[in-house]
Formats: structure tokens, C-alpha cells, sequence
């Protein structure tokens, strides 16, 4: 059953905020940054830890996490379950969280969650300045699969807004950072810095495109796709028309 809208745009923009979890600009802080349970595991573990010196009070959830015409769907699940979902950091202190598995072991194949973190206003205080972040959880297949297997192609939408459109065939999600488009005479486009997001296996993601980035059939796609650097040159018959 899917998220009531209202939450459905809350928890996307925590999908931007988690990509910078283990920053240190915010008073807390989230290690590791994504956890994958193997096929036989149990359980998973993360620490929140608390920069500041009064305590802080977290509110810890886990979704089901697709994508669905380029964006993010995430969902209510039972497949996992957290604990403790309600819980207090102390000053300079940390808290283990586990992330504890409800479905059978060894799914058939990748299957993807995201953990939101919601710190929590003290009593008294107001909502202002409080922060989300989200996290990526997988749980591996029992069987080996082959890695992410990525194409490029570059789309046109009803406003004639134009995105650049990374497909992923392969078994396995890709993690996508230093997104770029190289496009006419060789200039590049920073499209997203650092990370720019996941490509869940089967499904594919856009990022918008400079409006001064050239014309197809000219240009390519380069990133680094987990940890890798990768080029991708989009064949003409990939591009969408204008």
C-alpha cells in the first residue's frame, strides 16, 4: 500500500537529504551510509551519533523502495523492521540502531528499502531546523547475479524540458556519482556532484539537462558507477525528439 501523498513528498525530499547522512555540517550523523543484509543475515546494525551536546530524539522507519517513470516510490513494508524505532542520542554519545529482517531469507532477487531518520523537535521547541535523512537498504538474492548494466539516452518531456535518462538492465543496483554530460566540443555538464542517486535494477532514473547542452546526436554520459569510472555514449537512436 503506498504512502499517503502528502508523506510521499515528505519522504522524497529525504531521498536528497540522505544522500549527504554522513556529512559533518549536521549535529547528527549516520554510519555506515547504506547497509545490504546477505542472503543468510539476520540483521544489519547502523550508529546515529549525536555532535551536539544536549541529547537528541530520533524517529526511525523503513519502506519498500521501487522507481517508477524516473522517480522514487517508497512504501509501506514488512518485509524489515527497525529497532528502536523511538529513540534518544546523548550528548556527544551514539545509539545502535538494527535494521532486523521479517521476510524469509534469500529473496530470488535484489530487493531495495530505504531507512528514514526524522530528528525529533525537544519538548517545547518548534519544527524549524529539523532534519531527515534516508538510507539505503538491500537485501541481497540467495543466488550470485550479474552487476548493474546501464544505457544512456536523453528524453524530452511534455514542456520540452530535456533529461538525460540512465537505464539499468542488469540484476544488481548501481550507486551514480560525479554525474556529468559531455556534450559538443567537448564541454562538460556537471549534472549532479558527488552523490547523485541509485539506478534500481529494471528501472531508470533522469536528471535534468542544461538548457545550453547541445543537440543530439553529439555528447556522452560519464560518472562514477560504484566507485568506477564509467562512460556511456548514448546511441542516436536512443535519443528522444523535441
Amino acid at each position: 500500500m503506498a504512502a499517503p501523498k502528502h508523506a510521499r513528498w515528505g519522504l522524497a525530499l529525504a531521498l536528497w537529504l540522505g544522500i549527504a547522512a554522513a556529512a559533518p555540517s549536521g549535529d547528527l550523523r549516520i554510519e555506515p551510509v547504506s547497509l545490504t543484509l546477505a542472503p543468510d543475515a539476520g540483521a544489519a546494525s547502523l550508529w546515529l551519533s549525536n555532535g551536539r551536546q544536549a541529547p537528541l530524539h530520533a524517529q526511525v522507519r523503513i519502506f519498500a523502495w521501487t522507481q517508477q517513470d524516473g522517480g522514487e516510490v517508497l512504501a509501506a513494508t514488512r518485509d524489515l523492521a527497525v529497532s528502536p524505532p523511538l529513540l534518544q542520542v546523548p550528548g556527544q554519545g551514539r545509539q545502535l540502531v538494527r535494521v532486523v529482517r521479517l521476510a524469509p531469507a534469500g529473496p530470488a532477487t535484489e530487493t531495495a528499502y530505504r531507512l528514514i531518520v526524522d530528528e525529533l523537535p525537544a519538548a517545547g521547541a518548534t519544527d524549524a531546523g529539523r532534519l531527515r535523512y534516508s538510507i539505503p537498504v538491500f537485501l541481497a538474492p540467495a543466488a550470485a547475479v550479474a552487476g548493474p548494466r546501464l544505457s544512456a539516452r536523453i528524453e524530452a518531456d511534455g514542456r520540452g524540458q530535456r533529461h538525460l535518462r540512465v537505464d539499468n538492465s542488469g540484476d544488481r543496483h548501481a550507486r551514480i556519482a560525479n554525474l556529468s554530460f559531455v556534450g559538443t566540443g567537448g564541454r562538460e555538464y556537471l549534472l549532479a556532484p558527488n552523490l547523485a542517486g541509485y539506478v534500481l535494477p529494471g528501472r531508470y532514473k533522469h536528471w535534468p539537462m542544461p538548457e545550453d547542452a547541445g543537440e543530439p546526436p553529439y555528447g556522452r554520459f560519464q560518472a562514477e558507477v560504484d566507485g568506477t569510472p564509467t562512460v556511456l555514449v548514448p546511441a542516436p537512436d536512443l535519443f528522444g525528439g523535441r
